[in-house]
């Protein structure tokens, strides 16, 4: 494998690609190759932490938990909030049919509606 070197004018060594060593040219100009930095990256250790309302433990015991214990859990948990959301469905409906026979019951007996009270109208409106 052939690398191209360049030669100091100053000193007369070899540079080889890559090193960015400085050197003086024959007409005084300064010139340095540019250094390239191999960028380190950081290795992100693996860890665990808790999350927001699950300790550690919590979240290594469901880990190891069976996938049938899981789903199990999981339908036991869905059953019981469209239960919970069926029950608070049947009470607006209890309720709502309530505040409807109550405001039917006030309409029968303040009579008919639109039903303006007779005697004379007050008030003017005449032509001067």
């Amino acid at each position: 494998m052939v690398l191209k070197t360049e030669l100091c004018r100053f000193s007369g060594s070899k540079i080889y690609p890559g090193k960015g060593i400085r050197f003086v040219r024959s007409d005084s100009q300064d010139i340095h190759a540019e250094a390239v930095k191999k960028r380190r990256r950081t290795t992100k250790k693996p860890y665990s932490r808790s999350i927001v309302g699950a300790t550690l433990e919590v979240i290594q015991k469901k880990r190891t938990e069976k996938p049938e214990v899981r789903d199990a859990a999981r339908e036991a948990a869905l059953r019981e909030i469209k239960e919970r959301i069926k029950k608070t469905k049947d009470e607006k409906k209890a309720k709502k049919a309530e505040t409807i026979a109550k405001t039917q019951k006030t309409q029968t007996k303040s009579g008919p509606k639109g039903a303006a009270p007779k005697g004379a109208k007050l008030g003017g409106g005449g032509k001067r």
